[in-house]
């Protein structure tokens, strides 16, 4: 009788799945990733790997719980391992500063300087200690690129990767478009969320890869319509950045559609280019700077907040900011894991 309860225990016991904290030595700097391998894992089997890169003051675990509302699920119903790398970061007094550099091209500190008012006009960001950006600089000055590339070299050696992509929200989407013009050879399809290049900063890859650029046309932070954000920065437009990959791959079809999954978006998707990439771009026309669906309120037909992953889960309990508490399910999360699927069959 015994045996039997023992045995029934066991058949009913959840099946799952823990996130783990990985530390590794890059350029004599001690940093750390989370790693979530799905439920039906199996590393005799391809799998792909999806790595999500945060924002401006987010964290590795605020992405996963908090912007995304929590992504390992959709891992497990899509089986694939994600991957969460965190920034570098400082406190600037109690606040913890943490960013990615999506700078990755040769410029000076003049360039930098002139893409922001004047520092009575606008925001003055803290900036990373022994790192001098130009006056309108704020990331660090770490090979973030690079760093991230050793980590997809790291997976494919440990892992039987089918194919590696990328998403990144909002800072995090700025670096996407700059990791993608340096590494393109590195992942199979990158993905930006409101994170346009600074002025004069898009850039397209000299290899092939896709991209999706995803804006939302009330943003004021990020701004993918007009130059200048809310705090006083300037941007490239997301016309400006999808036309250099547009013209560099010399797409040649182009298909527009608008479409209201609860809010409403305009699509574009250039195919028959160069290499047989796809591009394509995605406007939220009710939204502002918020993942998609970010708290989508039924009664009003909008988001209802803004989540920046400005917190942590207890994985990264060592740094001294609120606990994640908004882990509901987005139907923003799986409708990007659905273009990002589906992009390399499409003609």
């Amino acid at each position: 009788m015994r045996s039997i309860f023992l045995f029934l225990l066991f058949i009913s016991a959840p099946i799952f799945s823990e996130m783990e904290k990985v530390y590794i030595n890059h350029n004599n700097e001690l940093r750390h990733y989370l790693i979530y391998k799905p439920i039906n894992f199996n590393k005799n089997k391809t799998t792909k790997l999806v790595i999500g890169i945060h924002g401006y003051n987010g964290t590795a675990s605020g992405f996963e719980s908090e912007v995304t509302g929590g992504f390992n699920k959709l891992a497990d119903k899509y089986n694939f391992i994600a991957v969460y790398p965190e920034s570098v970061n400082f406190y600037d007094g109690t606040t913890l500063v943490n960013t990615f550099n999506d700078i990755v091209r040769q410029t000076n500190i003049d360039e930098i300087s002139k893409i922001c008012l004047s520092d009575k006009e606008r925001y003055v960001y803290p900036k990373y200690p022994d790192c001098d950006r130009g006056r309108c600089g704020w990331a660090p000055c770490v090979d973030d690129a690079a760093y991230i590339k050793s980590l997809i070299d790291k997976f494919e050696l440990e892992f039987n990767l089918s194919d590696v992509y990328m998403i990144g929200n909002s800072s995090g989407g700025t670096f996407v478009n700059s990791f993608m013009c340096k590494y393109p050879e590195s992942i199979t399809t990158g993905v930006s969320i409101n994170g346009m290049a600074r002025l004069g900063f898009s850039c397209a890859p000299d290899n092939p890869v896709n991209f999706i650029s995803y804006a939302s046309l009330n943003d004021t932070s990020v701004p993918p319509v007009g130059n200048l954000s809310l705090d006083g920065l300037f941007y490239d437009t997301q016309e400006t950045l999808i036309n250099k990959w547009v013209e560099k791959f010399d797409c040649k079809n182009i298909k527009q559609k608008s479409y209201k999954h609860n809010e409403r978006f305009e699509e574009t998707i250039f195919s028959k280019c160069n290499n047989q990439i796809v591009i394509m771009s995605i406007l939220n026309l009710d939204s502002d700077h918020m993942w998609p669906e970010a708290g989508y309120d039924e009664e009003t037909g909008i988001s209802s907040y803004t989540n920046f992953g400005t917190c942590v889960s207890d994985i990264q309990s060592e740094y001294k900011i609120p606990k994640c508490y908004r882990t509901n399910n987005r139907w923003g999360s799986e409708y990007i894991l659905k273009k990002l699927f589906a992009i390399d069959n499409i003609d």
